[in-house]
C-alpha cells in the first residue's frame, strides 16, 4: 500500500478545538491533581475548588458536542438498547468524568454537614486516584485523535499530568499567600513546586524533541511551537509564566511571591494546553 502526502491543515481551522477544549482540558487538570494533592493537605476549600472545576470541565467539553438537544434521548436510548462502545475513550472519559463529578458534589455536601473524616483515609485514597485517572484522560483523548501526529504520543498525558499537579501547586500557593488554606503554610509546598516544575520542563522538551523527529505532521507542529504560530503562547505562556517564573518566584520568601507565582502557575498550564492544542496539524493521506 502506497501513498502520498497533501498539504496540511491546521486542526483548529476545521476541527474547531479551541479555547473550550483548552479551558476543558485546564478546568479537568486542576481538578484531578488537585484532588490528588488534597490527599496530604486535606483541606474543604481545594476540595470544593476542585469540585467546581470538575463541573466546569465537564459542562465545557459536553457543550462542544453537536447536537446538544439531542443528548439526552441519545444517552437514553443507549441505555435501553445497551448499546455502548467500552473501547472508546471519549466514552471511557464521559464515564471517568460523570463520577468524577457525582463524587465530588456528593463528598462536598458531606463535607458542609460537617464530615470532615472523607478528608483522609480511603475516600480521600479514591478522590485522589480518580483525579490522576481523569487527568490522564484528558491526554489520551488527545492520542486516540486520528491523523495529529503530534497528539498521537504517550508522552501526552505524561504531561497532563504533570502540568496539572503544578497547576494544584500554584492553586495552593495562591490560596495560602491569600491566607485561605487551613491549616496556614505548608513548609513542603515550595520544594514540592520546584521538583514539579523541573519535572514538567522535562517532559515538556521531551515531547517537543520527539516530535521534531517524527513525522511531518508532528514536526510541523512541532515548530509552531519552537518559532512558529504558536511559539508566543508557548515560551511567554506556557514555558515563561509556568515553569520559569513560578520557580524564580519559589526562591523567594514571602506571601507577594507566593501569590505571583501561584497566579502564573495556573496562566501558564492554560497557556500550555492552548499551545499544544492549536499546534496540531492534521496530516491526511490519499491512498
Amino acid at each position: 500500500m502506497t501513498y502520498e502526502m497533501i498539504d496540511l491543515t491546521r486542526q483548529a481551522a476545521t476541527s474547531h478545538w479551541g479555547w473550550t477544549i483548552a479551558f476543558f482540558l485546564w478546568f479537568v487538570g486542576l481538578a484531578g491533581m488537585g484532588l490528588f494533592l488534597n490527599y496530604w493537605l486535606k483541606s474543604k476549600r481545594v476540595f470544593f475548588i476542585c469540585t467546581v472545576s470538575a463541573i466546569l470541565g465537564t459542562l465545557l467539553v459536553v457543550s462542544h458536542l453537536a447536537r446538544m438537544l439531542n443528548l439526552p434521548m441519545a444517552v437514553i436510548n443507549s441505555l435501553l438498547e445497551w448499546k455502548f462502545n467500552f473501547t472508546s475513550w471519549m466514552f471511557i472519559g464521559i464515564c471517568i468524568l460523570s463520577v468524577l463529578c457525582i463524587a465530588t458534589v456528593v463528598v462536598s455536601w458531606l463535607l458542609s454537614k460537617g464530615r470532615d473524616e472523607l478528608l483522609s483515609g480511603p475516600p480521600a485514597l479514591f478522590n485522589a486516584v480518580l483525579g490522576v485517572a481523569a487527568t490522564a484522560y484528558s491526554g489520551f483523548l488527545l492520542t486516540q485523535a486520528a491523523g495529529v501526529p503530534l497528539w498521537n504520543t504517550a508522552a501526552l498525558p505524561v504531561l497532563w499530568v504533570a502540568s496539572g499537579l503544578a497547576c494544584a501547586v500554584g492553586l495552593v500557593e495562591v490560596l495560602t499567600a491569600a491566607n485561605r488554606l487551613e491549616g496556614g503554610h505548608r513548609s513542603w509546598v515550595p520544594t514540592t513546586a520546584t521538583l514539579v516544575h523541573i519535572g514538567e520542563a522535562f517532559v515538556l522538551f521531551a515531547f517537543v524533541q520527539a516530535a521534531f523527529f517524527g513525522t511531518p505532521g508532528a514536526n510541523a507542529g512541532a515548530n509552531a511551537l519552537w518559532s512558529g504560530s504558536e511559539a508566543m503562547l508557548f515560551w511567554g505562556g506556557a514555558v515563561g509564566l509556568g515553569i520559569v517564573v513560578p520557580m524564580i518566584l519559589s526562591a523567594v520568601k514571602n506571601h507577594t511571591a507566593a501569590l505571583a507565582g501561584g497566579v502564573c502557575a495556573l496562566v501558564g498550564a492554560l497557556c500550555l494546553r492552548a499551545s499544544v492544542l492549536f499546534a496540531g496539524y492534521f496530516e491526511p493521506i490519499i491512498f
